[in-house]
């Protein structure tokens, strides 16, 4: 679909008629009733239990909408975010999380490791940034920007995002705020490029994510392998568990390996840590994936104000329980 025409025009958008509607929305995947359809006026829409009507009456950017065929549109990834932005229900810690799948290689689903893999991103922070600049003033448009804060490029899993946020997202939101970081970053070695999950390329320092249930012995010992290539390149590498998210004492122990590795100070103070254990209490995946589950969710907080009990927040992070319900996939911007 990536491949397809863009635009910015709904004047030519007609309705369907109800049978043609659900063969060519079921053909593109869509599972679910009562389909979510965009349109340019009021005028278009139609009393129908089969749809529901968003009506937009902003001018789009040209790059906006994907033509499927002559008479179907679907919104880009870049105007997807955007409306996620403008519900109302997700904050910018769920929302870069949203913009790092969209970025990234993977998508969650319900599989048996709950995502798949795929060849190339959506798009790119740097697209989706470009985007909101063509849409100043529109309603999500701010909170959208503050979530790319959060955001990275070339992540292959939900946990790689969740350890890219956490050690590098600003403090005001709990992560360490280490920068300039990379997900995946490609390293020369002897024997060709080789990628390093996470790598802080100015102090040549990179994380290598395990996993909560790492691979076989001899997936184990291949990776092994190709880590030894890279620490031959002269970057240090560090390993990463699940339980070192989990576990707040062997995070900090992590933190702690990681800026001696860095050559830089360990700063932090009492309300600050407060503010992280929220964090990890929010990323931290639902149920026993592989890989690790949706850690998406809604505005944070069991109360609904974004704040966890010192009980709460230390059930939530040791015992893996889990935290929020996951993100729907069928949404209001389809």
């Amino acid at each position: 679909m990536l491949e397809r025409p863009r635009t910015g025009k709904l004047e030519d958008t007609r309705l369907p008629d109800r049978d043609s509607l659900a063969h060519e929305l079921r053909l593109l995947g869509a599972k679910s009733r009562p389909y979510r359809l965009m349109v340019g006026s009021k005028a278009s829409t139609h009393h129908r239990d089969d749809v529901r009507f968003r009506v937009c009456s902003a001018a789009l950017p040209p790059n906006a909408l994907i033509r499927i065929s002559d008479r179907t549109l679907i919104t880009g990834p870049e105007l997807t975010f955007l409306q996620l932005a403008a519900n109302d229900d997700l904050d910018e810690v769920s929302l870069g999380l949203i913009a790092c799948e969209l970025c990234g290689t993977y998508v969650l689903d319900t599989s048996w490791d709950g995502l798949t893999n795929t060849d190339k991103p959506l798009t790119s922070v740097a697209r989706i940034g470009s985007f909101l600049d063509q849409m100043p003033g529109t309603r999500g448009c701010r909170l959208a920007r503050r979530a790319l804060e959060l955001a990275f490029d070339n992540s292959n899993s939900p946990m790689e995002s969740a350890l890219a946020m956490l050690l590098c997202a600003p403090r005001r939101y709990g992560g360490m705020g280490i920068a300039p970081a990379r997900l995946n970053h490609p390293v020369r070695t002897a024997d060709g490029t080789r990628y390093v999950d996470l790598a802080f390329p100015k102090h040549k320092v990179g994380l290598e994510y395990k996993g909560k249930e790492y691979h076989s012995i001899e997936a184990s010992e291949r990776d092994d392998r190709r880590q030894n290539k890279v620490v031959g390149s002269g970057m240090t590498i560090l390993n990463v568990w699940h339980e070192d998210l989990k576990s707040r004492h062997l995070f900090d122990q992590l933190l702690r390996d990681l800026h001696r590795a860095m050559g830089i100070r360990l700063r932090r103070k009492d309300d600050f840590l407060y503010r992280q254990d929220v964090l990890r209490a929010r990323l931290m995946p639902k149920g026993s994936e592989r890989n690790g589950g949706s850690p998406y969710g809604k505005r944070a907080g069991s109360s609904g104000n974004g704040t966890f009990s010192e009980d709460e927040l230390t059930d939530r992070i040791d015992d893996d329980q889990p935290l929020f319900d996951d993100l729907p996939h069928e949404s209001e911007t389809s």
